[in-house]
């Protein structure tokens, strides 16, 4: 495995740990405070382990297919393309980027707990696209 994409694959793996046991934390045992700092938390795991999933992706198509996407959804679609990934799963990622990106402009507490809501079943779906590890075949 090349050295960035062993570099990101290492990065992902860890974030992704600490994303689903951010997750796993039951929030409604806390006050309204601490409650609003753990999902702020999770969110912020969400959206550094998105981050990392794309770049990891991106590492893998240009170091062992040669193909160059410049941005998140073109990786995803291309990583799609190349059969690497179900449509189903290329939606989700495709979504989980539109979420990310939403989240650097939300200004009211309404829009963020919306976006929590959808963020909390992304866990399983970032999983399950990183046991495919194609790059490791």
């Amino acid at each position: 495995m090349e050295a960035k994409l062993g570099k990101l694959t290492s990065q992902f793996a860890d974030a992704l740990e600490d994303f689903k046991a951010a997750l796993a934390i039951d929030t409604g045992r806390f006050d309204e405070q601490t409650t609003d700092v753990l999902k702020n938390g999770q969110v912020q795991k969400f959206e550094f382990t998105t981050e990392l999933l794309w770049k990891m992706l991106k590492a893998f198509l240009l170091e062992q297919h040669g193909i160059d996407a410049a941005s998140p959804k073109q990786v995803i679609r291309r990583y799609f393309e190349l059969d690497f990934c179900t449509y189903e799963e290329s939606e989700a990622l495709l979504e989980a980027i539109d979420l990310r990106n939403t989240l650097s402009h939300v200004y009211n507490k309404e829009t963020f707990e919306k976006i929590y809501t959808q963020v909390q079943d992304f866990g399983p779906i970032l999983e399950q696209i990183f046991k495919k590890r194609p790059w490791e075949k």
